[in-house]
């Protein structure tokens, strides 16, 4: 949108800008078809999702094209996965025992170790890519540095979280090993897109949590080197000039000084159905940028227009009366928030 990049460096500067920018993801029919003037008919899918993330948004999280909901396939590990609308999701793992992914771990570490920092023709690439994007986004910003943690790259691209922890209580010093690796991994990823991103942000993929509880204690989460692997994600980040936002679902208070102290800048999507409460998050840290904060399990899918607007103003007025909020959905704008109360929540933060 209009003058997205001035608001959103005002804004994560402490600054309340003339409106709070909109931070989120659309991953709804009736949205994006609302945005764009045309509705996802197969013709040029990416094309119209571009089109209306740039009308509706400041920060563009993901960008996602519709599937076929039920195509199935099966991976090189021999995992089947099955595709919705907006997501797709493993359904059986190829491999089923620890000893079976230990075999696997053992043999793919030297292809996460092998490579080099990108050379300049390398960055020359990924930064026209990264133009070809933005020109497509009518100024918006897209977050191209999106840095996982060795422990979620192992989890949620690999292993699954049940099977990670047979692992490291059976094969730690392999573990130990991989995690290292895919660090390794990760940080060249970093040096190929954080250099020439137009977009002042990172956002960090970390799921690490639950409704009212974290996946792992914060015990195993530190024993595992999560929170330092963070700091170093951050230190990079820094060094690029980009501000850093955690991302992880369910509630985090438990673990919150321990993001803090890893040199995160803010954190999204502060889920109130989680138990996240986004005034108290402000009041104990005012410093953080806060992104999202609109319940999207029960205020965005099931309230009024009415209730909705008002709880738009309220947090808008509560939370960024001196900056350093990103509105948007606790979640991502999906299929179950009817365009009525989407457009509510729009129009009340475009105001100011």
């Amino acid at each position: 949108m209009e003058n997205s990049r001035a608001l959103v460096l005002q804004a994560c500067a402490g600054v309340r800008p003339e409106r709070t920018p909109l931070f989120d993801s659309l991953l709804n029919d009736a949205v994006i078809a609302h945005f764009a003037g045309r509705p996802l008919d197969g013709t040029d899918d990416a094309a119209t999702v571009a089109r209306a993330a740039g009308k509706a948004l400041d920060v563009v999280c993901r960008m996602p094209l519709p599937d076929q909901a039920g195509r199935t396939w099966t991976d090189e590990r021999g995992s089947r996965h099955v595709a919705g609308r907006w997501n797709d999701w493993t359904v059986a793992h190829g491999l089923q025992s620890p000893a079976e992914w230990a075999a696997w771990i053992a043999r793919h570490i030297e292809r996460y170790e092998a490579g080099t920092l990108p050379d300049a023709q390398s960055r020359a690439a990924a930064a026209a890519q990264q133009r070809a994007m933005d020109r497509r986004l009518d100024g918006a910003l897209f977050v191209h540095c999106r840095p996982a943690t060795a422990l979620n790259a192992a989890c949620y691209d690999h292993c699954g979280f049940e099977t990670f922890s047979y692992l490291w209580m059976d094969y730690r010093d392999l573990v130990e090993h991989w995690l290292r690796a895919l660090q390794s991994a990760r940080r060249r990823c970093l040096a190929l897109s954080a250099p020439t991103t137009a977009c002042p942000l990172a956002v960090v993929y970390a799921d690490i949590a639950f409704n009212h509880r974290l996946i792992f204690s914060p015990a195993m989460l530190a024993e595992v080197g999560f929170f330092d692997d963070l700091a170093d994600i951050c230190e990079q980040c820094h060094r690029y000039g980009l501000q850093v936002i955690f991302h992880s679902d369910g509630y985090l208070m438990e673990v919150l000084p321990d993001l803090v102290a890893a040199g995160i800048d803010g954190l999204n999507p502060i889920e109130a159905a989680a138990g996240m409460d986004i005034h108290a998050i402000r009041r104990r840290y005012p410093e953080l940028i806060l992104a999202g904060g609109v319940d999207a399990a029960r205020l965005l899918p099931l309230a009024s227009p009415g209730e909705v607007r008002r709880e738009t103003r309220r947090i808008i007025q509560a939370v960024g009366s001196e900056g350093r909020l990103l509105i948007g959905s606790s979640a991502e704008v999906d299929d179950t928030i009817p365009l009525v109360n989407y457009l509510a929540f729009h129009e009340e933060a475009m105001r100011g």
